[in-house]
C-alpha cells in the first residue's frame, strides 16, 4: 500500500484519543507519582478540602474509599467527622442505577463489594447527601469529570439534582477532551494546587 509523502502525513490531523486511551494514559500517570509526592499532594488537597467544606457547611457529606492510586483522604475525612460532619459512602446498586449512599464513619466494620471496594457491614441506613467528594481519572477546565467509564456519578449527579460536589485530583490529570450527551460538570475540582477549575459561585 502506497504511503504518503513526509510532506501530506504533516498537515493530516492528528486524531485525538479515545476517552479509554485518556484514562489508560491518566491511570498510568497516576501510578507513576513517587510516594512522597502524593502523600504530599494529598496532605495539600486535604487543606483546601477542608477549608471549603468549611465555607459551604454542608448537613451530609458523601465521600469515597481510595482505589487505584487515587488522592487518599482518610485522614481529611476523619478530621471532618472529628469536626462533626455526618459522612456517608456510596454504594453500588446495579450498572444501570444511580449510586445510593449509607452512613460511615472512619472505624466502621467494612465489606467489599463485587468490585473490592471497601464498604459498610451496617449498610441498612440510607442517607441523601447534600455535598458529594468526588475522585476524577481526569477532569477539564470547564469542570467535567472523567471517570472509570460507568456513569455512575453522572447518574448520581442527576437523581441528586441539587447536591453540591467537589472533584478531587491530582494537577497532572487536567487534560482536554468534549463532554458527551450524559456528562454533568462537577461544581469545582481541587488539586494539591488548590481550586483549579469551578464553575459555581463562591
Amino acid at each position: 500500500m502506497t504511503q504518503p509523502p513526509d510532506s501530506v502525513k504533516e498537515q493530516m490531523p492528528v486524531t485525538a484519543p479515545s476517552r479509554s486511551q485518556l484514562r489508560q494514559h491518566l491511570r498510568q500517570l497516576r501510578r507513576d507519582i513517587p510516594l512522597t509526592s502524593k502523600q504530599e499532594w494529598d496532605l495539600q488537597i486535604t487543606d483546601t478540602l477542608r477549608q471549603r467544606i468549611h465555607q459551604l457547611a454542608p448537613r451530609l457529606i458523601g465521600v469515597y474509599w481510595p482505589i487505584q492510586q487515587e488522592p487518599d483522604l482518610q485522614h481529611c475525612f476523619r478530621q471532618l467527622h472529628n469536626e462533626g460532619y455526618q459522612l456517608a459512602l456510596p454504594i453500588v446498586v446495579s450498572k444501570s442505577k444511580a449510586l445510593k449512599f449509607v452512613a460511615w464513619a472512619p472505624d466502621d466494620a467494612m465489606d467489599q463489594d463485587d468490585y473490592g471496594i471497601p464498604i459498610p457491614q451496617q449498610r441498612e441506613q440510607t442517607v441523601v447527601p447534600d455535598l458529594l467528594i468526588i475522585p476524577c481519572v481526569g477532569f477539564n477546565q470547564q469542570c467535567y469529570r472523567l471517570g472509570y467509564g460507568g456513569g455512575f456519578y453522572d447518574r448520581t449527579l442527576a437523581a441528586l439534582n441539587a447536591v453540591n460536589s467537589i472533584g478531587v485530583a491530582y494537577q497532572l490529570a487536567l487534560t482536554e477532551f468534549a463532554a458527551e450527551k450524559f456528562d454533568l460538570p462537577l461544581g469545582e475540582i481541587v488539586t494539591e494546587l488548590g481550586i483549579v477549575a469551578k464553575t459555581s459561585p463562591a
